[in-house]
């Protein structure tokens, strides 16, 4: 006997009482039907009331609840009667613990429905029913969301334009690390030097889809490291990269302008970055000017010489001394030692020390020089602040009045 599915929805926890009554019989897939069960070879026959009787093949039949393991659910199930109250604190206490087994859900949905039947405006239950007040209305919360225009994704409610977002990225992380392996098949080839090796870089050199630029960065980072790599196949990588122009291709250039080893490299990233990603390689670069290593500072600067801007001038001027501090080895030499008892003793080396060491950046010098080319105070931070304030105070008209 097969049980349409709107049968089953109506006997799924429902029987002659009001309440769920008898034995619970849990069917695979879903749903649960309650009643005076009998089991037979192939079939189980459960007896809703005396009118209606359901049997289903056994191997339907996911597992049966005595009515004995419901007594004390019966009990409460006639306590609560027509109180809505009651019926809803009964809903609660069939998921906690193991007060009812099986599928306690369906029993809990049962008695928050018997609740709102009983008392409409009973919010608590009409809460757990996924119902919200609208408008004066009680309505489905998925109802209400779905006419704002949102949709669920995994149990939460976005608008439809954020999900397109998040899809796209996902696409675009799929896509990226396709193109890691592709690339990395490639490389491959190429260094094999095989009758293929040719093709294979022809084949990366007219890759046109941006998003292979995080593959690409890769290859100039690694390549960077473990020096694996031709100095034209490096500067092929930078190149590409600066066809794309996206946030990977941009940071990829920045680090190169100021990290790779390679001058050429250098100054091919930091060409790239003044078509497209000035605005990023100024960010990264110039925090730099404030670092404790000179050798950073200098580079930073040679970097921005690229990007000149006459507004940061001050922050140039105050990048044109550094003070480093240095950890000084410990000595060799023989110290004495006094202890709080009066006793002394000898003791070789020492602990090590820090030293501030000052020195000047020629290449800040330079920048500073090509924002300000009327005067050269060389070194001297101090001139050069009084002069910028004094430009920027300087005024050429006439404040008197007009007679």
């Amino acid at each position: 006997m097969k049980l349409a599915p709107t049968l089953l929805s109506t006997f799924a926890v429902l029987g002659t009482c009001g309440t769920v009554c008898g034995d619970s019989v849990e069917i695979s897939g879903g749903g649960s039907l309650n009643g005076k069960v009998t089991r037979q070879a192939e079939y189980t026959v459960i007896a809703v009331d005396d009118e209606i009787q359901v049997a289903l093949p056994n191997s339907r039949v996911r597992r049966i609840v005595s009515s004995d393991a419901l007594a004390n659910y019966r009990r409460n199930a006639e306590k609560a009667g027509d109180d809505a109250e009651l019926h809803y604190k009964l809903a609660i206490w069939c998921v906690t613990g193991n007060n009812v087994p099986g599928r306690a859900a369906y029993y809990k949905q049962f008695h928050m429905r018997r609740a709102v039947e009983l008392n409409p405006e009973h919010a608590y239950a009409r809460a757990s029913l996924g119902y919200k007040k609208h408008q004066g209305k009680w309505i489905k919360s998925t109802d209400l969301m779905h006419d704002r225009g949102m949709v669920s994704v995994g149990g939460r409610w976005e608008l439809p334009e954020a999900v397109a977002l998040n899809e796209s990225a996902e696409a675009d992380e799929k896509a990226s690390k396709l193109w890691l392996a592709e690339i990395r098949r490639l490389v491959a080839v190429v260094n094999k030097g095989s009758s293929k090796s040719g093709e294979a870089m022809e084949t990366l050199r007219s890759i046109q889809d941006p998003m292979a630029a995080m593959a690409i960065a890769k290859q100039l980072e690694d390549s960077r490291k473990d020096r694996s790599q031709s100095a034209a196949m490096r500067r092929m990588w930078v190149d590409m990269l600066g066809r794309f122009k996206n946030g990977a291709s941009v940071e990829a250039l920045v680090r190169a302008g100021i990290d790779d080893p390679d001058a050429n490299i250098r100054e091919a990233a930091i060409k790239h970055l003044q078509e497209y990603g000035s605005s990023s390689a100024i960010a990264t670069y110039l925090p730099m000017l404030r670092a404790n290593n000179r050798s950073l500072v200098n580079r930073a600067a040679e970097a921005l010489a690229s990007f000149p801007d006459p507004e940061l001038v001050m922050t140039y001027i105050n990048a044109l001394v550094t003070t480093e501090t240095r950890q000084r080895a410990a000595g060799a030499g023989m110290n004495v030692g006094f202890g709080d008892n009066g006793a002394n003793g000898l003791s070789t080396g020492g602990k090590p020390t820090q030293e501030s060491v000052a020195g000047t950046n020629p290449a800040v010098l330079t920048l500073v020089k090509m924002v300000e080319p009327e005067v050269d105070f060389g070194y001297d931070e101090e001139k050069w602040r009084n002069y910028i304030a004094s430009k920027k105070t300087r005024f050429s008209g006439d404040l008197r009045r007009d007679p």
